[in-house]
């Protein structure tokens, strides 16, 4: 099991090189591959020999950079950077950076693909569409685990169930052609599992997503056109059964549904797909968001929320294919500035999620404790749910939230986290403001020893360790959070850190 990281050194950069300067570089035309933007096969002997820092190539996920341009612009400077050059980087650069979409950011770096051995002799110029199946797609072994199905029915709904043996499963359910056309692709991890049947008669969208996340098990639910028991599921199609690993982010255009206020400068913005396809995003994981904002791709990545903790405030429009993204606008932020901007029917680019939390780490704890700062909130707000869900009654006694925000019109969510902790016992939520109204008369302060020990036990102290604990929100806040719950003795595996 992968733990987070103690938080990295961040070095002063140049002028000039902040990650704009670099997004500018990447689109100036400047060949940053080293290789004319030729793709090529490295060996695992060729990458090495790319090993200095005036000739850098890295790989990560079976792809090649140069990052000799890039070396100057690495936050966490050139010698942290070199820990990974000349040879296959992909753990040190999951273990440090999960949530970094390196795609985008070094897409104009690409040298090639890592292959085990040297070519055959085969043209190293490929054509377009031979080049983009390969990026996207290369079959795996197929002596590689399976998903196993099975599917039942009533007189008016079918459902499938899968059993990924508790991978936690990311999921795309997609409806065509006369409401019969289904696929249903589960990514456990980077590994695509396609069921493809032609259903023998036509069902209606949206359909219904259940995930166990710690079993694994996915059930996708539909409604029948028609009510009549069917004789057979349908007939698989040619892709039924493949497993395909994805190397290349993809991304997806999804149109805005609506836009709601949930505080004066953060907005809840609910997209939904163009076609009738659907995604369950898992707990704690975040989606890239890609746009082209005067001339310049610029990519964030956002941790979807629930549309709302209780069926009163569901947002208009939402449906149960929708995503819905919270977004806090900042004065200085690209993206959140044009995401906050959006207007019914915009388009907007959302790529596959990704995550390293899971869930296995909780076992055997009945309190959960949760610190936000900010828009830190956003991965809570599935943990929540999740936690307090029928299944985890009896595993979780109690949940509690300690939020952190500037003023009180700071705070997401606050009528409905207070009603929330008012119709169920076992979860609570307390605000503590940095800046606090005149009229407050809650917590202030920023996170210290004395205010965490009201909510986290000292683990010292415990005679039954049952305590877990999560933390997101800014830098310094993250910092303190880890340094405070290792003064309190908590092992590195009973609390996680989300990086953002």
């Amino acid at each position: 099991m992968l733990k987070p990281e103690k938080p990295r050194n961040k070095v002063a950069l140049k002028p000039g090189h902040s990650l704009m300067d670099w997004v500018r570089l990447s689109h100036s035309g400047v060949d940053l591959t080293g290789v004319g933007g030729v793709l090529q096969d490295v060996t695992p002997k060729q990458l090495a020999a790319h090993s200095k820092k005036n000739d850098a190539w890295i790989a990560i996920k079976g792809r090649v950079y140069n990052v000799t341009h890039y070396m100057n612009f690495h936050p966490g400077g050139d010698t942290e950077l070199m820990r990974g050059v000349g040879q296959d980087g992909t753990t040190l650069f999951s273990q440090i950076h999960p949530w970094v979409n390196f795609e985008s950011l070094l897409q104009k770096c690409l040298v090639g693909h890592l292959v085990s051995h040297e070519s055959t002799g085969a043209s190293p110029v490929l054509n377009k569409a031979t080049r983009l199946i390969g990026k996207l797609f290369t079959k795996r072994d197929p002596q590689e685990k399976t998903v196993s199905m099975k599917w039942f029915q009533q007189l008016a709904t079918v459902s499938l169930q899968f059993f990924t043996r508790g991978d936690f499963p990311q999921t795309r359910v997609m409806l065509f052609k006369s409401h019969r056309d289904l696929t249903v692709n589960l990514k456990l991890g980077n590994v695509i599992h396609t069921t493809h049947v032609l259903l023998e008669d036509s069902a209606l969208w949206p359909c219904k997503v259940r995930t166990n996340y710690e079993s694994g098990v996915v059930e996708v639910c539909l409604t029948k056109a028609s009510p009549n028991m069917w004789h057979r599921l349908g007939e698989p199609q040619e892709d039924d059964g493949q497993k395909k690993e994805m190397l290349e982010q993809l991304y997806d255009p999804m149109e805005v549904v609506s836009v709601s206020s949930v505080t004066h400068n953060t907005k809840l913005i609910v997209l939904r797909h163009k076609h009738n396809i659907m995604d369950t995003i898992p707990i704690g994981c975040s989606v890239p968001v890609l746009a082209n904002i005067d001339g310049v791709d610029v990519v964030r990545c956002y941790t979807p929320v629930t549309a709302a903790l209780d069926e009163k405030f569901l947002p208009p429009g939402w449906s149960e294919d929708c995503l819905c993204l919270m977004v806090k606008q900042y004065p200085e932020g690209l993206m959140s500035r044009f995401l906050c901007s959006l207007k019914l029917q915009d388009t907007v680019n959302v790529g596959q999620a990704s995550g390293s939390l899971k869930l296995s780490m909780m076992g055997g704890r009945t309190k959960l404790c949760l610190m936000a700062a900010g828009s830190g909130f956003t991965p809570m707000v599935k943990l929540i749910i999740w936690a307090l869900s029928a299944g985890n009654k009896k595993k979780f006694q109690e949940v509690c939230l300690l939020f952190f925000n500037m003023t009180s019109r700071d705070i997401l969510w606050q009528d409905q986290l207070d009603r929330l902790a008012a119709t169920d016992a076992r979860f609570s939520a307390a605000y503590v403001l940095t800046a606090p109204d005149d009229d407050w008369s809650g917590l202030t302060g920023h996170l210290n020893l004395e205010m965490l020990q009201t909510v986290v036990p000292s683990f010292i102290e415990q005679k039954t360790h049952d305590t877990f604990v999560c933390v997101c929100g800014p830098d310094s806040f993250r910092e303190s959070a880890m340094r405070l719950l290792g003064d309190m003795g908590y092992p590195e595996d009973f609390y996680f850190v989300f990086q953002g």
